[in-house]
C-alpha cells in the first residue's frame, strides 16, 4: 500500500508539472492564465491523491504552514532568508552583463507583463506563488514521500523536480549557460529547502526563504529590465 502511494505521489505531481509545462509551449501564455492553470493543477492533483489513497487529508496537507513548531528554526529561516536575498541580489549583479535584454524583453512581453502590471505579478510571485509552490513541492511531494520513508527518494525526487518545473518558465527568458546554471541552483534550492521542512517539521521555513528569494528576484527584474 506504501509502495502504491509513492507511485501515486510521483505520478499526479509529475502530470501536474507537465501539464503545466506544456500550456506554456502554447499560444494561451498570458501570466494571469497561466498563473490561474497552475492554482488548478497544484491543488487539483494534491485533492484527488488524497481522495483515491485516503492517505491523509488535504486540511492536514495545508497545516502544514504551521508556524508553532521550534521558534530556534523559524529564527534560523528568517536569518537564512535574508542572507539568501543578498546572495541573489550580488550575484545577479555580477551576472547581469551576460543577460540578454532582449530575449528577456520578449519573455515579459509574451507573458504580457508591463510596468502597468507589474506589481500586482511580483506581488503574486513573491507571496501567492511562493506559497503555492511550497505546498505542492515541499508538502505534498517532499513530506508526504518523507514520512513513508522514502527519505533519499523524497529528497531527490522533489528537488529535481521543483528545478525543472522552471525550464518551461525559464527557456525563454535566460541564455542556455544562464539556464544551466539556474537548473542546478534550483535543484540545490529545493535540497534546501526540504532541510527546512524537516528542521521546521513544517513548510513554514521554505516558505520564508522562498518568499526571500522571489523578492530578491522580482525586485532585480524590475529595476534592471521593467521600470
Amino acid at each position: 500500500m506504501r509502495d502504491k502511494n509513492v507511485l501515486l505521489i510521483t505520478a499526479f505531481s509529475f502530470i501536474a508539472c507537465a501539464l503545466h509545462a506544456g500550456i506554456l509551449q502554447t499560444e494561451f501564455t498570458n501570466y494571469l492564465f497561466t498563473s490561474a492553470f497552475k492554482v488548478f493543477l497544484f491543488l487539483l492533483f494534491p485533492i484527488i491523491y488524497f481522495k483515491v489513497s485516503k492517505d491523509g487529508t488535504f486540511k492536514e496537507l495545508l497545516s502544514l504552514f504551521s508556524m508553532k513548531g521550534d521558534k530556534k528554526s523559524i529564527s534560523f529561516a528568517f536569518i537564512l532568508g535574508s542572507a539568501v536575498f543578498i546572495l541573489i541580489v550580488v550575484v545577479f549583479i555580477i551576472l547581469r552583463p551576460f543577460f540578454d535584454d532582449a530575449i528577456v524583453a520578449d519573455a515579459l512581453a509574451a507573458n504580457n507583463i508591463t510596468p502597468a502590471n507589474a506589481i500586482f505579478v511580483f506581488l503574486y510571485i513573491v507571496l501567492i506563488n511562493a506559497a503555492l509552490e511550497q505546498l505542492f513541492f515541499r508538502g505534498f511531494v517532499f513530506m508526504w514521500l518523507y514520512r513513508k520513508n522514502f527519505r533519499g527518494y523524497a529528497h531527490a525526487y522533489s528537488s529535481v523536480l521543483f528545478s525543472f518545473y522552471h525550464i518551461p518558465i525559464l527557456f525563454h527568458a535566460v541564455s542556455t549557460g544562464i539556464l544551466i546554471l539556474c537548473t542546478i541552483g534550483l535543484v540545490a534550492a529545493g535540497l534546501i529547502f526540504n532541510a527546512l521542512a524537516i528542521k521546521c517539521k513544517s513548510i513554514s521555513g521554505s516558505l520564508i526563504v522562498h518568499i526571500s528569494a522571489n523578492l530578491a528576484l522580482n525586485m532585480m527584474i524590475g529595476l534592471f529590465f521593467v521600470f
